[in-house]
């Protein structure tokens, strides 16, 4: 990532510890309809899972991680879905994976790997020559 680049973690559900238990359990009770699957995969009961945590050090990048009330509150005028893994680069915000693909990640590994992906810190596979 470029200088300038930070990533944006955007969880659907809104600021507050007691918010944020009541979605955790949604979340991992209704999956995708109502609850917040980024914060189901990447976070347990008691917080941020040990290899998510690993992963996002070792992105060696700016990373925020707002609930969905403190994004549209900082970035007021921008309209998304949630959740969502943002990229910003200065002033510009462009979408580095939707909620529909964050929807469809069951495990932990899948969301990495499609970040990996998205930034390309996945080796590229060699072509035949």
């Amino acid at each position: 990532m470029y200088q300038d680049e930070s990533l944006l973690f955007v969880y659907n559900n809104d600021s507050g510890m007691l918010q944020n238990f009541k979605q955790y359990s949604l979340s991992t009770s209704t999956s995708c309809s109502g609850g917040c699957n980024l914060a189901a995969i990447t976070h347990s009961p008691v917080g941020m899972k040990k290899d998510w945590k690993r992963f996002i050090r070792e992105l060696n990048s700016p990373t925020r991680f707002l609930d969905k009330n403190e994004f549209s509150c900082e970035f007021r005028g921008v309209t998304t879905m949630y959740p969502c893994i943002l990229r910003k680069n200065g002033s510009m915000l462009s979408v580095l994976v939707s909620t529909e693909e964050i929807n469809r990640c069951r495990e932990l590994e899948d969301l990495i790997g499609l970040i990996r992906q998205r930034l390309c810190l996945v080796p590229a596979p060699f072509l035949p020559v």
